[in-house]
């Protein structure tokens, strides 16, 4: 009778207890057996898929579909469209050094920030190796945004998706920060309750059920790297953006997750919106994200 503490069977009941307490996180929303209404949601996700590629020369319908993409059973955008998500797991017995979360099209009109996130899901599905972590990836969490003619920064009911979280203080200072920071500028607009949007709820419930040891988020045009969290993960640079920080507002992914939830937060604030960052960079940024999440969540998961 083999002893189950021996060495060479401890990385299975590893494995076995990782899956064991996702489960309950994972069951009402990641992938199940498709019955008839899933399989309209995955019409739906081709027709998104081929929305995309009509939109941004970077995605193309046959990847966007090879993906396999799901939509969310419980949530749709403002306009009725899917809310997609593709999660990518350790392969074999190993089980994942960290959760991280990946958010790209937050902002319809950032047409970059939503290609580069759309290439390194691409980099990830196609890597020989395996990838060390368990990625979430939302790449496109405004499609309604990206849809209009011409794209919009915020929903299809006018609201900033990035001023929209329920974090502790929106409701005494979500619309006034709206009308004296802003002046009422309706790119800013933040809705008239807290998580009052679709894709809000669906980013809020993400975040609740995947509970990432970290989340990564890509913006444009302002050639940083911010971060919101706790201190002992905060990079200096990623890639070609270096830290600067710009602090959060009411509202924010950084002010919700970051500071409410203390969940490390990175923003890659790419230099512009409508062209995309050299292919080197692209690349050196995904290597020092890498990097950042070897070094900063484990010493996150020591310190639990």
């Amino acid at each position: 009778m083999p002893n189950i503490t021996d060495s060479k069977f401890a990385p299975i009941l590893i494995w076995l207890f990782y899956q064991a307490w996702c489960l309950p996180a994972h069951a009402d929303e990641m992938p199940q057996p498709l019955n008839g209404s899933e399989r309209a949601l995955s019409s739906q996700t081709d027709q998104l898929c081929e929305e995309w590629a009509n939109k941004l020369r970077t995605v193309q319908q046959s990847t966007c579909r090879n993906f396999k993409l799901h939509a969310s059973v419980r949530f749709q955008s403002a306009e009725k469209r899917p809310l997609v998500y593709k999660e990518v797991r350790p392969g074999n017995l190993s089980p994942p050094k960290g959760r991280i979360l990946f958010i790209g099209g937050i902002h319809g009109d950032e047409y970059a920030a939503i290609s580069i996130t759309y290439l390194w899901l691409q980099e990830l599905l196609k890597a020989r190796t395996q990838p060390h972590y368990h990625w979430l990836f939302l790449p496109l969490a405004n499609p309604d945004g990206l849809f209009q003619s011409p794209a919009t920064r915020m929903n299809a009911n006018g609201v900033d998706l990035n001023r929209n979280f329920p974090s502790p203080d929106w409701d005494d200072s979500a619309l006034s920060t709206w009308r004296k920071h802003y002046r009422g500028n309706p790119r800013r607009y933040p809705g008239t309750h807290a998580a009052s949007e679709p894709e809000t709820r669906w980013m809020v419930h993400m975040i609740e059920r995947f509970r990432p040891d970290a989340i990564i988020s890509v913006h444009a045009p302002y050639g940083l790297l911010d971060y919101d969290g706790p201190e002992h993960a905060q990079p200096n640079r990623i890639g070609h953006l270096k830290h600067r920080s710009l602090g959060t507002y009411p509202g924010s992914l950084g002010r919700y997750a970051g500071e409410h939830l203390n969940i490390p937060v990175l923003t890659l604030e790419l230099r512009s919106a409508g062209r995309m960052p050299k292919s080197d960079e692209i690349e050196q940024m995904l290597k020092d994200l890498e990097s950042w999440a070897a070094a900063k969540i484990r010493q996150q998961e020591k310190e639990l």
